[in-house]
């Protein structure tokens, strides 16, 4: 492993890849969207997302989507001053909470769920939820087939509240299975999550692949490799439409306008197309060019581009 693969490896611990002998292959930002599974649209959203330390949870009911693979890469967006907080188990006691300064840590979490030990769950993946819910940055993976399914697993599982949940800003909806033409692995659905003027959660969807979903796989996480379906439906090659208004809804919910968050996107996602066209596309190399790019003016005009 060179050099500078081996330092962008080294960002993770011992059992991030879960039970995986080898940690698989590592994708870029830019390697991801040159795959059916992000369109850079959606990449930049998480980018601009995650640079804001606001928190994702990447979600496939099969295993083997690449949710891990994706989250490794979104570490890049982070802010150069975050701490990163890797959580594991059943029982973070969570008392760094004094040691790290508000606004500067960010969980994560490379699966929460019951399957393995060093997973997340119980106590430990409650307290991750109740901290999302209170504004610290989370990025996570977990298994549900839906929005919905998953949803009903935190609350119903975990004792999550509608604030908690909130915290997610942004959820991703995979869907993973094998074909006699190849593995497909698609984000399929992007939601924000927030809270209405009630109180109560009131997901908006960003954004779906035309047409219709692909076939349920409820109980497919239990699979020791995804499941076999006859063909994709031609999936894989349907665009992403992205709905203008629910972008507007998040916009909101982090704090710019509209036009501006439209004019930060189109920027983002034509920085990480520019890289891909000067071939600029390995882990180490887009992890350094990431953090070239400057970070968005805040409303006082006070500069908070990114030092080396």
């Amino acid at each position: 492993m060179s050099g500078a693969l081996g330092r962008w490896f080294s960002r993770f611990p011992e059992g991030w890849w879960g039970y995986h002998w080898a940690p698989p292959t590592p994708m870029s930002a830019v390697q991801l969207i040159g795959t059916p599974t992000f369109d850079s649209r959606l990449m930049a959203t998480l980018w601009a997302v995650i640079n804001r330390r606001r928190s994702v949870m990447l979600s496939s009911e099969a295993p083997q989507a690449g949710k891990t693979t994706a989250l490794s890469a979104l570490v890049d967006f982070l802010p150069d001053d975050t701490t990163g907080i890797f959580v594991r188990g059943w029982w973070e006691e969570y008392d760094w909470l004094d040691e790290i300064p508000a606004g500067t840590g960010y969980l994560l979490i490379n699966e929460m769920s019951d399957h393995l030990p060093i997973y997340v769950w119980g106590r430990a993946a409650r307290g991750a939820l109740m901290l999302a819910g209170k504004g610290w940055g989370m990025g996570a993976t977990m298994h549900a087939d839906s929005l919905p399914e998953a949803l009903d697993a935190l609350r119903g599982q975990l004792g999550a509240t509608d604030e908690d949940l909130a915290g997610i800003t942004i959820y991703l909806q995979y869907s993973a299975y094998l074909t006699p033409a190849g593995m497909y692995r698609r984000v399929e659905e992007a939601w924000h999550l927030r809270l209405d003027e009630a109180g109560g959660l009131a997901p908006v969807r960003l954004g779906a692949i035309a047409g219709d979903r692909s076939p349920s796989l409820t109980g497919a996480q239990r699979l020791p490799a995804p499941p076999m379906l006859p063909d994709d439906g031609g999936r894989a090659a349907r665009p992403f439409e992205h709905d203008p208004a629910a972008y507007a809804v998040l916009a909101a919910s982090l704090g710019t306008g509209a036009d501006a968050f439209e004019a930060e996107l189109a920027g983002r996602a034509g920085f990480l197309e520019q890289l891909a066209d000067l071939g600029v596309c390995d882990p180490p190399a887009v992890a350094a060019a990431v953090r070239s790019y400057p970070s968005p003016q805040p409303p006082d005009g006070t500069s908070t581009e990114r030092s080396d």
